[in-house]
This record gives C-alpha cells, structure tokens and sequence, in this order.
C-alpha cells in the first residue's frame, strides 16, 4: 500500500512539474530588446503591423470610437464650434424703422401734405465695430474650434486607452484564473495523497490540513478574480456604450515572441508628444486664443460706428426730404471697462502661458512613468520565464528527488509548489502592467503602438 502510495504521489509530481515548466511558458515567450532608436521606414513597418492575437481588441477599439457618448459629445461639441466664426465675425443686423409726423390728427399717415410739419419717415441703420474687431473675433472663434476639435481627438485617445487597459486587466484575471485553477487541482490531488497516507498511519494530519488551507486560499482567490472581471468587464461594456451585464469571452494567453515593441527613444518621445500630444496642441492654441484676445481688447478703446440714413415723406407741395447721420459709440468710461478689460487679457495671456509649461511637464512626466514602467516590466518578464522559473521548477524537482528518499517533508512539496504558482502570477501581471504602459504611451503620443 505505502509502495503504491509513493508510486501515485511521484506520478502526480512529474505531471505538475510539467505542467509548469519553462517549456510551457516559452510558448508565450521571447527576448527582444527595447530598441533605442528606429529608422523612420522601420517605425512605420512597426507601427503598421496588426496582430492577429488582438483582434478581438481590435473589434472593440473601432466599437467604443464609434459609439462611446463621451466621444460623440466632443464631436458634437467640435462639429458646432465650426459654426460660430462665421457668425461672430458677421457686420450686427441692421435696424430698419418706420415712423409718423402729424400737427392735428394723431392717426399716422393721416396729414401727409397738409403741412409742413407733417411726414412719413422711413430709416435705415447699420453699426460698424471698429475695423479689425470683427476679423479678430473670428480668429477667436476659429481658435477655439481648432482646441475642441483637438479635444475630440484627446477624448478618443483617451477611451481607446482606458479600453486597451482595461482589456488587458481581464487577460490578466483570466489567466489568473486560468493558473489557479490549475494548481487547485494540483493541490486537490496532494490533499488526497497527505490523506490516503495518514489513513495508513505514514502521514501527519498537518499536512492534510496544510494542503486542504491552501486551497481554500486559492479558493478565496478565485472569487476574488470573478468579481474583479464583472466589473472590468462592466467598464468595458460601459465604454462601448453597452448594457454592463453583457457578458465577454476569455481573453487568449499572449504570445510574448510577438510582444510589442517601443520603437521609440525617450528623448525622441519627449519630441514627439510636443508635436503631436492634443492636450499640448489645446494649451498652445489656448496661448493663441489669449493673444487674440488681447489684441481685440485694446481694439476696444477705440469707438465703433454707426451710419443711418432717413427719408421723410410731406407731401402737397412740400417737398420730400433726406436725411445722413454718422455716429460714434465713445468708450468715455474707459478707465472703469475697457482699460481694465485690458489688464484681464494680459492675465489671461500669462495663464494660458503657465498652462502650457503645466500640461507639458505632465505630459513629460507621464512619458518617462509610462517608459520606465514597460522597461521594467520587459526586463521582469524575461527574469521569469528564462530564470526565476526554470530555477524554481528545479527547486521542486530538486525537492521532489529528496521527498523519495525521505530528507523532505509533504510541507516543502507544498511551499515549492506554491512558490512556483506566485511566480507564475506575476509573470502575467507584468505582461499585463507592460502593455497597459504601453497603452498610456499612446495617449501621450498620440499614436497606435498595440494592434
């Protein structure tokens, strides 16, 4: 019986140590450095690379731009901005009136011709803003459509990114998932061998005990995943604007032989995102828009015009009559409005120029986490799969040839098995923190990295 036992417990340890071993995980594996700097053919072959593992990311990519509500509310909010330059930049609709004169009958037009004092008036009127106020305020106009139509890209790439992170927060659960499943299937089988043997008086209770706790933890765990994936999985859903119970199939494992490159150096980033990030784009048209507006501001010093003209009806023997008025719309409070008004642009200007070196230094700040965060979940990734688990699944084997002799204890079996499964872990949340950087890094630029 202790023979067959042994026989049974060894079998099930060489399964295991197959089934986790470094052969496996080179399916998903590759070394491939981060390059410091591309060639521009090379970029673009890069960068125009889809790959078929993201396919269904794909699918739910062009789904959110094209139906996400915070996407179609900056496009409306850009597609109507359009409308304002023409509008604002218009002469102000002139004033057509009508009017009466009369000495003895207050009926209108009823003492036409009876005297001289007795007329019908009809008058023309337009306002004219001081020449360039106009021209100015549709460059403003024009401005601030060129920054919302900025903000509508800035809004894509901003829900693109949190679709793309989110879906590699489900990989992640779901080959979590995946992984503890497998060793709580592991465990089941040591907690029935550590039980068969202490039936027969050659094992201790402890180690049915250990084996049956730790996968209760993995159990725990287990529901943990499920309800982290309903709701990464709501957050998806809620981004293509569907109903959050809508249920998402399981993410595939990634092929790390085809891990996305950074075909970038920092330095060249930094260059990049000053030309191409929206929200840098926003604040150097915010820099614009304030200049203008300064500009406009001292043209309001200046008067605007008004020009009328009348025509006035007698009749009988009078003859008709015309009138010409020129008119000045004075700023005479100046000190107390225009002035003033002046000093607010100039502050405006300042801020908008403080505003730009904000967004920048967040923009170069996010850059560099964003980098350093996928270098080091590159390099942590290939420590995994070419060391720490190739050498941890040598632990066990090194512990599995000691445990038949009987120099190790049922409870080192566990650890080691156990070491092996948190290894494996975080082998799948730095793939998971990798692409999600990478992902961050095509907000900031502006471009497409993962497809």
């Amino acid at each position: 019986m202790t023979k067959r036992l042994k026989n049974l417990f060894i079998i099930v340890l060489v399964t295991a140590a197959v089934s986790f071993s470094p052969d496996l995980l080179a399916q998903e594996a590759g070394s491939t450095p981060i390059p410091s700097q591309e060639s521009e053919e090379e970029t673009r072959r890069l960068l125009s690379q889809s790959q078929p593992q993201f396919d269904f990311l794909n699918s739910l990519l062009e789904e959110a731009l094209r139906v996400n509500p915070s996407i179609q509310v900056a496009r409306q909010s850009w597609q109507a901005s359009t409308k304002r330059p023409s509008q604002v930049s218009s002469l102000p609709n002139p004033e057509l009136s009508f009017g009466s004169m009369s000495t003895t009958n207050p009926l209108p037009y009823s003492t036409i011709g009876g005297g001289p004092l007795s007329w019908a008036s009809f008058m023309f009127m337009q306002k004219i803003p001081w020449p360039g106020k106009l021209g100015l305020r549709g460059e403003i106009a024009e401005t601030e459509a060129e920054q919302r139509a900025r903000n509508y890209k800035a809004m894509a790439l901003q829900v693109a990114r949190q679709v793309k992170e989110n879906y590699f927060g489900l990989y992640h659960i779901d080959r979590a998932t995946d992984t503890l499943n497998r060793y709580r299937d592991l465990l089941d089988k040591f907690s029935r061998i550590a039980e068969a043997q202490y039936t027969v008086g050659e094992g201790i209770q402890a180690d049915v005990l250990r084996a049956q706790v730790e996968i209760s933890i993995i159990v725990e765990r287990l529901e943990i995943l499920e309800g982290k994936r309903e709701v990464a999985q709501a957050r998806i859903n809620s981004l293509l604007n569907r109903s959050p119970d809508i249920l998402l199939p399981e993410i595939k494992p990634i092929d790390i032989q085809d891990l996305v490159e950074i075909p970038f150096s920092l330095e060249r980033m930094y260059l990049m995102a000053r030309e191409a990030n929206p929200g840098i784009q926003v604040e150097e048209l915010e820099i614009q828009k304030a200049s203008l507006q300064l500009d406009l501001a001292n043209k309001e010093l200046f008067p605007n015009f008004s020009v009328s003209t009348m025509y006035l009806l007698r009749g009988g023997p009078f003859d008709n009559m015309y009138e010409y008025r020129l008119g000045l719309e004075v700023p005479l409070y100046f000190w107390r409005k225009e002035r003033l008004g002046v000093e607010e642009k100039v502050e405006d200007l300042e801020r908008a120029r403080h505003g730009y070196r904000r967004r920048l230094q967040d923009i170069t700040f996010r850059i560099k986490d964003s980098y350093v965060g996928a270098r080091t979940s590159r390099r942590l990734i290939e420590l995994y799969r070419q060391g720490i688990i190739p050498q941890a699944t040598a632990a066990l084997d090194s512990a599995l040839s000691a445990y038949e002799v009987g120099t190790v204890d049922f409870l080192t079996l566990v650890e080691s098995a156990l070491t092996i499964l948190n290894y494996e872990l975080r082998y799948h949340e730095e793939i998971r923190d990798y692409y999600q950087n990478l992902a961050s890094l095509e907000e900031v630029l502006g471009l497409v990295l993962v497809r």
